[in-house]
């Protein structure tokens, strides 16, 4: 979370979250590409939309988080990217801590 500083804890719906990780690039024709938070007590998905993805590498993505309610949420990171070309299948990466919108 960019505004609070927090690593791996809180959102601040609104501001910038910054992802880092590897061959992360939200990419792909698929319909579940994209960028996810995953409500942990009722697992509604919220998507970012593909305008709030400020930054898109394949090493670092950075969104603006949407309105979540107050909650833990997982992190999705689904896409096709890959190193020079797109997989046929996506993939999704999930962060292994749970974010709390306070």
């Amino acid at each position: 979370d960019v505004k609070s500083g927090s690593v791996n804890d809180l959102l601040t719906p609104g501001r910038n979250l910054k992802i880092a990780g590897s061959k992360i690039k939200v990419s792909g024709e698929d319909s579940s590409v994209g960028v996810f938070f995953v409500n942990a007590a009722t697992q509604a998905r919220t998507k970012v939309e593909a305008s709030d993805i400020v930054t898109n590498n394949p090493s670092e993505v950075i969104v603006v988080i949407p309105a979540l309610a107050a909650g833990t949420y997982h992190l999705e990171v689904v896409t096709q990217f890959t190193q020079g070309a797109l997989l046929k299948e996506a993939r999704t990466a999930t962060l292994d801590k749970l974010l709390t919108v306070a």
